[in-house]
């Protein structure tokens, strides 16, 4: 019997380094209409990964990555693919609030905001997806389906399509996947995709704000609100999320704030400032975990490999086919 880590996710999400820097920015400083429009997307896109995430993230059953991109006539991405009892699985993950009309394949709100046909495009990741899996030979049946995530999202003038699934249908998916254990197969399969994942995404130029003007101060990992700061006696800080940590945790989230947000050294200051704990411990941490370059008060703190420098987030054009109903059962 595999354990219990085996069983959950081989890949999660991680955030390209634009997509890092402007969540960081946000209600620090006023950011440019091109910056703000990409942040409202990319907020919008996590929320709705995440909410998936946490629901089928301690399933017993199925293989499971979050974010793949594979490269195949053209990259496409797939924010969760399950492998289980003979099916990838692919979801695409949405969210949104309100009620909305579907006419002719879109979603129309009340305030009139459309969105376009997400079958099309899912069509196209669907046959990439397909043409993957065949190349691979690993013999299994590929499912992808559209997933609304998010309860407080209507629509009427609806009829149904096997492709479109909705909040609801993620407690039949859980009780599908809680039916049986991953498989070692699954989970080779599972790694072979990670191997092929697309590292050549494409993403903004970042144009980075003047730090010297930004509000300090660190942010929540699990919902991304501002921490309070410390106070000298305390052992721990907590959000009003109930996520709770150490300073020196605190202090290594600082200093990967600091540093996606300076593109540059972080000083012991800008940690104090930002969190509020004492000199003695924010110097102790730094010190044994980053590089240090100059001495006395003119030293600053890079990562030890600096272009190896990922943030992780809490460790997500072809012929349209026919889809019959034994296909798309779960």
């Amino acid at each position: 019997m595999l354990n219990e880590v085996e069983a959950l996710f081989l890949k999660t999400r991680i955030l390209n380094q634009y997509e890092r820097y402007i969540l960081e920015v946000a209600e620090r400083y006023e950011m440019d209409d091109f910056d703000k429009e990409n942040l409202f997307t990319t907020e919008k896109g996590l929320l709705g990964e995440e909410q998936f995430y946490e629901r089928i993230k301690d399933c017993s059953g199925g293989a499971k990555l979050w974010d793949m991109r594979l490269r195949l006539n053209g990259q496409s991405q797939y924010d969760f693919i399950v492998i289980s009892n003979g099916k990838i699985m692919h979801f695409d993950t949405k969210y949104y609030e309100g009620q909305y009309n579907y006419v002719d394949g879109n979603f129309i709100s009340e305030n009139g905001y459309v969105i376009h046909n997400p079958i099309a495009l899912q069509t196209k990741q669907h046959m990439r997806l397909v043409r993957f899996v065949d190349k691979m030979g690993f013999g299994y049946q590929v499912l992808s389906f559209i997933i609304f995530v998010g309860e407080q999202f209507n629509v009427s003038g609806f009829n149904g399509d096997k492709r479109i699934l909705f909040d609801k249908d993620i407690n039949r998916i859980v009780e599908n996947l809680n039916q049986r254990e991953v498989t070692s197969e699954e989970l080779e399969i599972a790694r072979i995709f990670a191997d092929h994942y697309d590292h050549k995404g494409r993403s903004p130029r970042i144009h980075y704000y003047p730090f010297s003007e930004m509000k300090k101060g660190v942010k929540c990992p699990k919902c991304r609100a501002f921490l309070p700061k410390v106070p000298k006696t305390a052992k721990k800080v907590k959000c009003t999320c109930g996520c709770e940590m150490t300073k020196k945790e605190l202090v290594r989230l600082a200093f990967d704030a600091i540093y996606v947000l300076k593109n540059s050294g972080v000083t012991v200051r800008d940690v104090v400032e930002f969190t509020g704990v004492g000199k003695t411990l924010v110097k102790e941490v730094l010190g044994k975990e980053h590089h240090k370059l100059g001495t006395f008060k003119d030293s600053k703190y890079l990562p030890h490999k600096v272009d190896d420098f990922l943030i992780r987030e809490n460790e997500v054009e072809y012929t349209k086919m026919k889809y019959d109903e034994e296909f798309y059962f779960l």
